[in-house]
């Protein structure tokens, strides 16, 4: 159970360098007290890399008075820190400049400087309308208010009011629009999230009844830079999901002109441009444009690193990373080059557990089973198990797509290991897990028992009939629209290929490539 105290301990472990130095000058500045108390719990706090110890504390500091009341201590420990941190990037960023203009503004004002004060509210007015601050543009025109009393009676004040009122609807408007579509947004990543690619009938028209909202009709609804991102970014993930992937690299591409020409209006600054690009760089991959995919990857990491680089900081884009790092991986597998991917584990293996809890779950399973890929075309079967378990002993809703294709290699790998025993009980359990989700389809359906019958036959000749019957008609269900996707998760042609062609897994896979491995070098 979450306390207070483990909040105190997360806050300080998640500040930078350059951050604690300037917590400590701050705090030593906001008082008065030569040894500061605050500096000297933080830097203890600081001090645990294992998590909150209340009993230590306790005995640091035995006989110092703070002690009697520690838990204000820590309040008021936890609440300088977020201070400091606001001071820290202050004049950063222009909710940070119109801030001070709006300090500056309110000073001037009650000092009766009325002029000074209208020309700064005019100032931020114009900064806020540029760069499309709708918030913090309503707030300055009812500010704006205490002018307009001032103007009654004026020459054309009736035209002047028409005009603010317009103004200030207008803005209202702008902003209920951006709101609107950021709902559509979080319905449509819901849904994906929780179901993945749709592969039947039902989860397509999930989908399509979103697209269907009147935002989605053309792209003169988004009445703002951020809004025409939202749309761009709804229009890519609905063709997406609903296997149009032509036009789901389209709007990426639109999405990331857009940043890249107006990158202070779509609201997420240097991160949303990050994000844009790992779209475009998932699009790509998906159709097979792999130099281009390694270009936008490269493209990424040399933006995300500059980032990083400016703020004296560690890497403030880890999820980012990890999408990064599971399309190298995966381009690795498509390539059939596993054991040199198999180089890059333990980097990303480090970020996994460095961003513990801070990972959206959706992209750490979906890193998890190319790792588990990995280790099984190398022909290290108990390593892909390790990894495939951290996925089948998930407990959340997130990629049930994932999941089922982890259950089908895991009971592939009891058959390469020749746990034929194993194999009848992990049988009943995967149906049961395909069934209970809606995922078992026709691909599933036939590999589930192919797997099952092929432990039992021991015949050269007939196992290899065996083997040629199911490649057939795994190729039949793979050509029919909506099971496409399903090769993706896992090549069981080129598995079926290695049997019976007597080479491995990965030199089938490499004779069909147009990959070299010169290619996958980032660095």
């Amino acid at each position: 159970m979450k306390t207070p105290s483990e909040d105190l301990w997360k806050l300080i472990h998640s500040m930078n360098i350059s951050e604690k130095g300037y917590f400590i000058k701050f705090a030593r500045r906001h008082s008065s007290v030569k040894e500061n108390n605050y500096v000297k719990l933080f830097e203890a706090v600081n001090r645990q890399k294992d998590g909150y110890d209340e009993n230590e504390i306790k005995k640091i500091f035995k006989g110092e008075k703070f002690i009697k009341q520690l838990t204000s201590a820590k309040n008021y420990l936890y609440n300088m820190i977020l201070k400091s941190l606001v001071s820290y990037n202050d004049d950063k960023s222009t909710e940070s400049i119109l801030s001070n203009m709006k300090e500056h503004y309110t000073i001037l004002f009650h000092k009766t400087l009325f002029a000074q004060a209208e020309t700064i509210l005019n100032r931020a007015k114009k900064l806020a309308a540029q760069e499309e601050k709708f918030t913090k543009l309503i707030d300055i025109l009812k500010d704006q208010r205490n002018f307009d009393y001032r103007k009654i009676a004026g020459p054309d004040f009736d035209k002047y009011i028409d005009k603010c009122l317009s103004e200030e609807l207008e803005t209202i408007e702008r902003q209920k629009n951006i709101a609107e579509f950021n709902a559509l947004y979080l319905k449509m990543s819901s849904l994906f999230k929780k179901t993945g690619i749709a592969r039947n009938t039902k989860d397509k028209k999930m989908f399509e009844e979103l697209a269907r909202h009147p935002l989605m009709k053309s792209e003169s609804a988004a009445r703002s830079i951020r809004a025409k991102n939202l749309f761009y970014i709804l229009n890519y993930l609905f063709y997406y999901c609903t296997d149009n992937q032509g036009k789901a690299f389209d709007f990426t591409v639109k999405r990331l002109e857009l940043i890249e020409k107006n990158p202070l209006k779509t609201g997420g600054g240097k991160k949303e441009y990050l994000y844009a690009l790992s779209d475009a760089i998932a699009m790509s991959y998906n159709l097979k444009k792999y130099d281009l995919c390694i270009s936008y990857l490269r493209k990424q990491r040399e933006a995300g690193d500059a980032a990083v680089k400016t703020k004296n900081d560690i890497p403030n884009f880890p999820e980012m990373y990890i999408k990064s790092y599971s399309f190298e991986i995966n381009i690795y597998i498509i390539s059939g080059f596993f054991r040199e991917g198999l180089k890059m584990v333990n980097e990303v293996t480090g970020w996994l557990e460095k961003y513990t809890g801070k990972l959206n779950r959706s992209e750490e399973l979906k890193v998890i089973y190319s790792i588990a890929y990995l280790f099984f075309g190398a022909g290290e079967y108990e390593k892909s198990l390790y990894w495939l378990n951290k996925i089948l002993n998930d407990r959340t809703e997130y990629r049930i797509d994932y999941k089922a294709f982890a259950r089908l290699m895991n009971l592939i790998i009891h058959y390469e290991l020749e746990n034929y025993d194993l194999i009848e009980y992990e049988f009943k359990s995967v149906k049961r897990f395909l069934s209970k989700n809606d995922k078992l389809y026709e691909y599933e359906n036939v590999t589930l028992s192919a797997v099952k019958n092929l432990a039992w036959i021991y015949d050269k000749k007939e196992k290899k009939l065996f083997l040629e019957m199911l490649k057939k008609q795994l190729t039949d269900i793979i050509n029919k629209s909506g099971e496409k996707k399903a090769a993706e998760y896992f090549d069981l042609i080129s598995w079926i290929d290695s049997k019976l062609e007597g080479m491995s897994f990965s030199d089938v896979i490499k004779s069909r490539s147009k990959v070299k491995l010169s290619d996958l070098k980032l660095n």
